[in-house]
């Protein structure tokens, strides 16, 4: 469950001027940051999307497009967590227009030298009040008003009802964890063009519709989904992403979805959940684990039971 960052918070700071990325650095240092600092600014997408930084600075130096650049990637990427503020930091006075750009870009905040330090401080410590106070809204909330799914929290409410009643009429279960790609270059080289949030929400239109009533769709994330299934046993999951699969074929060929989209998937699975004697919350676990494993490797088959990668 997410929560409100307690201890320090930690602000990524790209710069390519040593002596502007050590001032910068230093600066947050005293006002109670930890510090991360790189020298290529290009890096900062990538580095996004493993660590949960609460600020992000671009200093944009020489190349002013790089950093507008890479404020774009992380406004269109479905991964980057949104409510984390983007600093665009400038050596040389900009006209009104490469502020808007700027602006447009998605950062939040954008600065000329010198400086006032002070002020930039204290209205990140507004953002920061705001992200925290989001982010524990988000946490306690049941059902994603933008996808209509559980969200995570409502992912783990939920099964603690479900592995009750799988476990005493001793049933299979499943669960299953899915990355929808909706880029893959093996079936298309078209560029796509939807907004990141509107292919979610019609990705997640099909896993509502398909689901069975039994099963419980939920966000794993920003851009993963689970299925919780009661009743479904190893090969009923194998089953269960081979027929979403050729649901999203078929919304593509029927141009539903203007767009192919592919699964990548990972399960966890018992043939009685009372007898495996592990919660289903250790079956989301584990089919999360499965996932990264189906999303890293580069074979054709794009399903991967938490067993398999135990063996």
């Amino acid at each position: 469950m997410l929560e409100a960052r307690k201890s320090q918070p930690i602000v990524l700071i790209a710069s390519r001027n040593y002596p502007m990325g050590r001032s910068l650095e230093s600066v947050f240092e005293d006002d109670g940051y930890i510090p991360a600092r790189i020298a290529s600014v290009s890096r900062v997408p990538e580095l996004a999307r493993r660590a949960s930084y609460d600020v992000i600075v671009l200093d944009q130096g020489a190349n002013e497009e790089e950093a507008l650049d890479v404020a774009r990637s992380l406004r269109d990427d479905p991964a980057f967590d949104h409510s984390t503020p983007i600093v665009i930091t400038s050596t040389s006075i900009v006209s009104k227009q490469a502020r808007l750009a700027a602006y447009e870009a998605g950062a939040w905040e954008y600065l000329t030298h010198p400086i006032d330090l002070e002020l930039v401080l204290t209205k990140l410590r507004t953002f920061l009040r705001a992200r925290g106070e989001l982010l524990v809204a988000q946490s306690r909330s049941l059902i994603d008003s933008r996808s209509g799914l559980y969200t995570s929290f409502g992912l783990q409410q939920v099964a603690l009802t479900l592995g009750a009643g799988a476990a005493r009429k001793h049933q299979a279960f499943a669960c299953v964890a899915f990355s929808p790609d909706t880029t893959d270059r093996e079936v298309s080289a078209v560029p796509v063009t939807r907004e990141p949030d509107k292919r979610f929400e019609e990705v997640a239109s099909v896993f509502r519709a398909q689901s069975r009533r039994s099963d419980v769709v939920g966000r794993m994330g920003e851009s993963r989904l689970a299925i919780l299934a009661p009743d479904t046993d190893a090969p009923g999951a194998r089953l269960l992403v081979a027929r979403l699969q050729r649901e999203f074929d078929k919304a593509a060929t029927e141009h539903t979805i203007p767009y192919p989209v592919r699964l990548r998937a990972g399960y966890s699975a018992v043939p009685d959940l009372a007898s495996a004697g592990i919660e289903v919350e250790e079956l989301v676990h584990r089919a999360a684990s499965a996932l990264d494993q189906a999303v890293s490797q580069t074979s054709s088959d794009r399903t991967v039971g938490f067993d398999d990668i135990r063996s």
